[in-house]
């Protein structure tokens, strides 16, 4: 409504929702630390070409103020996932740039520092004949709702002047343009090589015919888990050497690693912890009680701050809301404890509050702000017609025609400043609220019902321990890394103390950036990996959150096929599913298998049916996922029985009963289907597949 209008018809606007709008999908995010001096600032390497830690920081900067959000500090876990999105985004950007200029798709734009589309190309796609969509989206007319041209003419024409005048606008503009450069290289990127794979005539005619060419069948099935597990045995050796036969499937490939094994020190609260915090907040209470000022007092004293929200009945829980809704302002509780927290809750303020509102405003945005909404006001006091002022100076284009009234709105459909004012002020009153938007004169000219609204101020104080119960449990790992500098003496430590649990970190990898579990544990694995020549030595102390940990490497992982070790426990299963599809194929020799109906009473199993089976679809009807036993009926005449199969959860025989031919699909639709696959696996593959090409060295070891 109102606020959209003024979005439209205001560019310092336009830009922020531009800049958000449009670079969202880059996620990204680095540590903010600086890297050391003595280290190279090469973050990486892609096919010969350096690229700078500083580039890399860029594209961190640009969206962690995004992700943040209104000034929130991300989580732990939200920085980490930041982390690998930043190197992604960083890298995608770089293998698909070399691929631009490798093909000629591109040319060098010196005033965005990239490559871009052509002169001809950008200006047909702002201000031409093919106008990008979003440009079409953020510049439309308030009036008509329709794309207008002239606006991005106005804008496009003017960057000279905001370059000088509003920097923030220019510049969003600037990362707005690298990403119209950056979204149109990618599409004909994506479109040239869609065009380049080809569904021919025949291929389309076939797939059609596997489609089409649909079967009825009847079987039979013993499955595996007929056998229990624990009648299956099997022997070190025989495990070691099935798995010689399928460690080169890629479920068992791991990249080069480091394997370490760790224990940690936890800090926790001791009891005098608790009672001392108990004491600090019982302390406090007459004080919080007659604070005249529950602002200071709660920025001084409290871990939860200042709460400005007034709460309707049901709003808090039970037992604070009937506490907030009986009693007077000043009234305090007694200490509760409450997610790890001492607290106590007090009546701030108690207010009748409106469920809706009907006003008319003035919006002004200007550099005088604070001074034009100031006289207006006046004006209007001293019998001004606030409508006239309305249509002269409101910003908001969609109230202002309407002399700046806005009708009826309930809770949550207008800015806090602006709903607060409509509903606890008086009807006539006029108000000054500022917002996103700049500075609000409004005039109440209506509300509706009024209700008991009441303000809870909440003292905390959060159990943590101690200075002197971290250094205890600090004494406690440095005696244990100076009394165990070796694994064995490691082992043999947590072995004879019960409070330490050893944990193992398999294969880590060098850019791996978080131990599960573990706060802070990106330096635990920058050691491992710096230190790779100190096998079965003890590490140093590591503060992690609220943890000492301290490390042992136990070996270093080479590329190429897990240790055996590391998937056993898979490996093992995996054979004795084997030894029990042999063992049912060798009973099935010995069986009547004339006929299902003879193997059914010879095996006391009951005859099956699956109908519209294909060899296009070979998860069949009540059989599931068995392609080797569909493709294999594809090729029989009816009334064939089939040999012993041995599919992935049973052991089948069975016939075709019957074939159809339907009209499902045809050779066109196919080809269509086909192309659209192609296209979508393709657009999801470029990626990998120009990684996997690429010559490229990683640096971030080097980096926190």
């Amino acid at each position: 409504m109102a606020a959209i209008q003024t979005l439209r018809k205001n560019s310092w606007i336009l830009t922020i929702v531009i800049g958000l709008a449009l670079l969202a999908f880059i996620v990204t995010g680095l540590d903010t630390s600086l890297f050391n001096s003595k280290q190279s600032n090469v973050i990486a390497e892609v096919d010969g070409q350096e690229y700078t830690y500083d580039e890399y920081y860029s594209i961190y900067e640009l969206l962690e103020n995004q992700q943040k959000g209104n000034n929130q500090d991300l989580s732990y876990a939200q920085k980490e996932q930041v982390h690998t999105s930043a190197w992604r985004s960083f890298l995608t950007g770089i293998l698909f740039e070399h691929s631009y200029k490798n093909l000629g798709l591109s040319s060098y734009k010196e005033n965005l520092n990239m490559q871009g589309i052509s002169d001809d190309e950008f200006q047909d796609i702002t201000v031409g004949d093919n106008t990008d969509p979003e440009l079409q989206y953020y510049f439309r007319n308030p009036q008509t709702g329709q794309f207008d041209k002239e606006m991005l003419i106005n804008v496009l024409s003017n960057l000279a002047a905001y370059k000088e005048q509003n920097p923030d606008f220019y510049e969003s503009w600037i990362q707005f343009e690298k990403t119209l450069h950056e979204n149109t290289l990618r599409k004909k990127y994506v479109s040239l090589i869609s065009n380049g794979i080809y569904t021919t005539n025949m291929e389309a005619e076939e797939l059609a015919s596997t489609k089409n060419n649909q079967f009825n069948i009847n079987f039979v099935q013993i499955p595996y888990e007929t056998i229990a597990d624990s009648t299956i045995t099997v022997t070190d050796k025989e495990v070691a050497d099935y798995y010689k036969t399928i460690n080169y499937e890629s479920r068992f490939k791991q990249e080069a690693g480091v394997s370490f094994e760790y224990v940690t020190f936890d800090i926790y609260p001791t009891e005098a912890d608790v009672k001392a915090t108990e004491d600090a907040v019982v302390a406090k209470a007459e004080d919080f009680k007659n604070s005249k000022n529950d602002v200071l007092f709660l920025n001084l004293n409290s871990d939860t701050k200042f709460n400005a929200n007034y709460n309707k009945k049901g709003d808090l829980q039970p037992s604070l809301d009937t506490f907030a809704f009986s009693g007077q302002i000043g009234d305090i509780t007694d200490v509760y404890f409450e997610n790890n927290s001492y607290n106590i809750a007090k009546i701030s303020d108690i207010r009748p509050c409106a469920d809706s509102a009907k006003v008319r405003h003035i919006l002004v945005n200007k550099d005088n702000a604070y001074e034009l909404i100031d006289s207006l006001k006046k004006l209007v006091e001293n019998g001004a017609d606030f409508a006239a002022l309305a249509r002269e100076y409101s910003v908001d284009s969609v109230s202002a025609v309407n002399g700046g009234i806005i009708d009826w709105f309930k809770e949550g459909q207008m800015v806090k400043s602006f709903q607060d004012s409509s509903f606890f002020g008086e009807v006539g009153k006029l108000y000054i609220a500022p917002s996103n938007y700049g500075l609000h004169l409004i005039q109440i000219l209506a509300q509706g019902p009024k209700s008991k609204r009441v303000q809870v101020q909440v003292f905390s104080k959060a159990v943590s321990y101690s200075q002197n119960t971290r250094s205890k449990v600090y004494q406690n790992a440095v005696k244990f890394v100076s009394e165990n500098r070796t694994k064995e003496q490691f082992d043999a430590a947590v072995e004879a103390d019960e409070s330490l649990v050893k944990r193992v970190e398999r294969n880590s990898e060098e850019n791996q950036r978080v131990i599960v579990g573990i706060d802070d544990s990106r330096q635990v694995i920058r050691w491992v990996h710096q230190n790779k020549d100190k096998v079965n030595e003890v590490s140093e102390i590591f503060r992690c959150g609220d943890k000492f940990l301290v490390a042992v490497i136990t070996s270093i992982n080479k590329e190429g096929a897990m240790p055996l070790e590391d998937v056993n426990e898979l490996v093992s299963s995996e054979l004795k599913h084997e030894k029990k599809k042999q063992i049912i194929l060798d009973e099935l020799k010995n069986a009547d298998c004339s006929s299902l109906e003879a193997l059914s009473q010879a095996k006391s199993i009951q005859i099956q049916e699956s109908a519209n089976a294909s060899f296009a679809a070979p998860n069949a009807p009540g059989i599931g996922m068995e392609p080797e036993l569909i493709a294999t009926l594809s090729t029989m005449e009816p009334g064939v029985l089939t040999n012993p199969i041995a599919g992935k959860r049973s052991v089948y025989v069975a016939k075709v009963t019957s074939k159809n031919e339907t009209d499902l699909t045809t050779a066109d639709k196919e080809k269509t289907i086909q192309q659209q696959r192609m296209s979508s696996v393709i657009t999801n593959s470029i990626y990998r597949i120009l990684e996997d090409k690429a010559e490229i060295e990683d640096n971030r070891i080097n980096f926190n």
